[in-house]
């Protein structure tokens, strides 16, 4: 579709808005909604001699619209052949991926983004709480975006593509907010337990002034930072999914500000005992998603998200399903939808979705990233590693050295392989072989056979 803008008028006051001030022609439909009263102005005689180009173009538009209309009414039809068929749906899949990428251009634009984030505000550099780097351009625009979220009373998924620093963005935002909007915390922060550790370090390093609690480890560990807890003196919250729902007897007593999930892909799931247990014991007026993996086309996926960023509004998923079932549906009754009507609800679905998500790729910012640097670290391997490794490479040269029974050579392929696998176990710790470890331990003293620490 043209992107040229569309000239319109007002219906009553006559007013007519054409160039930089009128809609753009791809934005037209959301454009009316949001603005009644304007309908499109009749074009004049100079106007209707356009390029014979984009004449061509609106008759292949046209074309295209009319199979649509076609296929949706009549799924079955022979008049529409299966190369059209499958050709209006490969558009709808490029179109459905058109509209992750939110052009961050077009905040003059008068359409849907632009009335979700109706409070605009610059972000022209980063908090002076964070300090031992500098955010890169792509990076100061998100943290905008989520601000613009913050200002508007607005949950969003911030899914940039993995690396482009989504762990930084968040921190940037946190202390963006401590500054400029005394907004203090508490923040809670929900990753992984692999990427736990990375959290803390990167806030250490990039805002150390913010007092942070790492909520892990043993009951007795944890149950030392209850009192921290209760007397409100932190600003950060890191914990993993699994203490989140252990001891939501605790950590649900506190009103958080914020609520951050890294990994946010895993709400998807709304049946899952994460998602339950933050819906129905956490309270959060604001919530962010982090994820780097794109968002599924799949109803009950987009609903778990919605619901999570959205609860007011997306309360049932077989409410939610009605509703963008009641166009295909003659009887008001549910409805097995064809390929085509979904891709076209899920088209709606993303266009719903497009204010409250943010997603850049690497290539769209590739300038901006620093070159790769490799290091390559050599460990030598311990004492028992080595004897561990010799012993199994012994073993390795007796096993295939000819005198298998299979004659095919099968069996000595398959051992050797075995043997490649067990030298990897060795390398990446002896412990990996439960008689070693209940070996060693004895040797030490450990009467039940396993090294605590």
């Amino acid at each position: 579709m043209s992107d040229l803008p569309v000239k319109v008028t007002h219906t009553e006051t006559g007013k007519v808005l054409f160039g930089p001030e009128a809609p753009k022609a791809s934005q037209l439909d959301a454009w009316l909604e949001m603005n009644p009263g304007y309908e499109v102005a009749p074009r004049s005689d100079s106007e209707e001699s356009d390029s014979d180009y984009e004449e061509e173009d609106e008759e292949e538009e046209s074309s295209r619209q009319d199979t649509e209309e076609k296929i949706l009414l009549d799924p079955n039809s022979e008049e529409v052949s299966e190369k059209d068929a499958k050709q209006i749906i490969e558009t709808a899949k490029q179109d459905v991926d058109d509209e992750y990428s939110m052009q961050y251009s077009a905040r003059g634009s008068q359409s849907y983004y632009t009335v979700a984030h109706a409070i605009s505000e610059r972000v022209e550099k980063q908090s002076a709480l964070l300090i031992n780097g500098t955010l890169k351009h792509y990076q100061l625009q998100g943290l905008e975006w989520m601000v613009s979220l913050y200002n508007n009373n607005l949950n969003g998924i911030l899914a940039d593509e993995m690396g482009l620093g989504k762990t930084i963005q968040t921190i940037a935002l946190i202390t963006y907010l401590m500054e400029h909007k005394r907004l203090n915390g508490p923040y809670l922060i929900i990753v992984p337990l692999s990427t736990l550790s990375n959290w803390t370090y990167e806030f250490d390093k990039w805002a150390p002034s913010v007092v942070k609690i790492s909520y892990k480890g043993t009951p007795a560990m944890r149950r030392s930072l209850v009192p921290q807890l209760r007397s409100g003196k932190f600003n950060v919250l890191l914990t993993t999914y699994e203490y989140i729902i252990k001891d939501k007897h605790i950590l649900a007593k506190i009103r958080w500000k914020y609520m951050i999930v890294d990994e946010g892909h895993r709400m998807k799931n709304h049946h899952c005992k994460l998602t339950q247990v933050l819906n129905t014991h956490y309270v959060a007026p604001r919530r962010i998603l982090l994820t780097g993996t794109p968002l599924q086309n799949k109803l009950p996926e987009l609903w778990a998200l919605l619901n999570f960023l959205l609860p007011t509004i997306f309360k049932s998923c077989s409410t939610f399903e009605q509703w963008f079932n009641a166009p295909f549906a003659m009887t008001g009754e549910r409805v097995d939808l064809n390929e085509e009507e979904t891709i076209l609800i899920i088209r709606r679905l993303h266009k719903v979705l497009r204010p409250f998500l943010l997603r850049r790729l690497k290539k769209e910012v590739e300038s901006q990233l620093p070159e790769k640097v490799e290091y390559v670290i050599k460990c030598d391997m311990s004492a028992l590693q080595k004897i561990l490794y010799r012993h199994m490479q012994a073993k390795g040269i007796l096993l295939t050295d000819g005198s298998e029974k299979d004659k095919k050579g099968k069996g000595g392929a398959k051992t050797l392989m075995n043997t490649i696998m067990q030298l990897r176990k060795i390398c990446n710790h002896p412990y990996m072989f439960q008689h070693i470890e209940e070996s060693f331990a004895e040797h030490l003293g450990y009467s039940n056979g396993v090294i605590n620490g």
